[in-house]
């Protein structure tokens, strides 16, 4: 993409119209007074944010207001940010200090200057606004059927014109159509006759992308506890994975696309009750190199379904099972993923997404990046696989109750 990871230096916008109650978030005694004549050319003494004036500023976020202090600030023509010209009438200006809202906008250069032009005369300061990087994790259910509408979700998707008049959209190159959109997702379509057993891709195109993203759908990646048989060998409690040809789909409500599903289903009588619930036996060769090499360019998927009265709230353990006795077994909270909500599938299965790093990570001080390693006899030698393992622990007492399938390593998602 055009601008990822740059700063660039900005003022924003605060509506004339709102001027009127700019006491509420601004100290009105510092700096501020009635008057708008200006004498000479103007002058910039500091720029701080509007809620704090004390306090003077060299970073700016999107959307956050700022107050400019100095002098001669009124009868502006232009203020404008990097090559972005504001509209004046959203800038609330007296001679001693002029507000403005950072706008929520990529400028097409970046010079980091914010440049303040009046009748007599202008000024120039700098300012480094963080820009957000463009954040594709996938779909919101990677295995979904075909023709079903699968949310794509990430983040910052307005400002690199991820939307339904700016974006092109095209899935195993065929053209497919947005359904809705908005900062954080939108949706489509899964095509018929989408394949099964190799990934597909959804490629965004739009004016801020250098270079388009590809979005994989149905991706095998690496397995934890796949399809594959040689993922489960000799590493399983049979409380904890069922093999879906041992049971009719009546007696399993929440019918998973592979073969093998974990499951826990348990009332916790009393507070941080803790259970056992999976452990599994997965091999690593060369086709995992990277996975070591980069583990933070890497993350863990799996598709996880919970009924809508169990939503799942805190806490998970989940990882290496070797980092349960070095004290770096890992705690997951989805509520904390999840805006602070419990989790809650409603029944419906759903992708979820965790790093490598928090999962397996380094349990020596030996230069490694994570605890994983490859076999050099994969599959045969059993005393090189790697282990995986889940438990539940809950704070509070009650029912619990989800599945999971389909465990893997996948590559994230690079945008440029």
């Amino acid at each position: 993409m055009k601008l990822t990871w740059l700063t660039y230096t900005t003022a924003a916008v605060l509506a004339a119209c709102a001027a009127i109650s700019c006491s509420d978030v601004v100290n009105i005694d510092e700096g501020w007074d009635p008057d708008n004549v200006s004498t000479g050319a103007p002058s910039i003494r500091k720029i701080a944010a509007s809620a704090d004036t004390s306090t003077v500023i060299t970073t700016a976020a999107l959307n956050q207001s700022i107050a400019i202090f100095g002098d001669n600030l009124t009868d502006l023509e232009s203020v404008t940010i990097n090559d972005l010209s504001l509209d004046l009438t959203q800038v609330y200006a007296k001679r001693h200090r002029l507000e403005l809202v950072v706008p929520r906008k990529l400028p097409g250069e970046v010079n980091n200057t914010l440049r303040i032009v009046t009748k007599r005369g202008e000024v120039s300061a700098t300012l480094n606004v963080t820009l957000p990087e463009l954040v594709i994790n996938g779909f919101k259910n990677d295995f979904a059927a075909d023709r079903d509408t699968v949310q794509v979700v990430g983040s910052d998707f307005d400002l690199y014109l991820i939307d339904s008049v700016n974006a092109k959209l095209t899935f195993n190159g065929q053209p497919v159509k947005m359904i809705g959109c908005n900062a954080t997702s939108f949706g489509v379509a899964i095509p018929a006759g989408t394949p099964t057993d190799r990934a597909s891709y959804l490629t965004i195109e739009t004016p801020e992308l250098t270079t388009p993203v590809e979005i994989p759908f149905r991706e095998p990646g690496i397995p934890i506890l796949t399809n594959d048989e040689r993922t489960w060998v000799n590493g399983w409690w049979a409380t904890g994975i069922t093999n879906m040809n041992d049971i009719s789909p009546e007696e399993f409500y929440y019918q998973p696309l592979f073969k093998w599903v974990t499951w826990i289903k348990k009332n916790f009588p009393g507070t941080w009750g803790y259970e056992n619930y999976m452990i599994t036996h997965f091999w690593l060769d060369d086709s995992a190199a990277d996975l070591l090499a980069n583990p933070e360019k890497w993350c863990v998927k799996m598709e996880i379904n919970n009924p809508s009265g169990t939503p799942l709230a805190r806490y998970i353990r989940l990882g290496a099972a070797e980092s349960e006795d070095a004290g770096k077994f890992y705690m997951w909270d989805p509520a904390s993923s999840n805006n602070g909500v419990a989790l809650n599938t409603m029944g419906e299965w759903q992708t979820v997404q965790l790093e490598v790093t928090d999962l397996f990570p380094p349990l020596e001080e030996n230069g490694q990046k994570t605890c994983l390693k490859i076999a050099t006899d994969p599959y045969n030698n059993t005393d090189q696989y790697n282990n995986f393992k889940i438990a539940a622990q809950r704070e509070t007492a009650g029912d619990m109750e989800f599945y999971l399938w389909n465990i893997r390593f996948v590559k994230k998602i690079e945008t440029k």
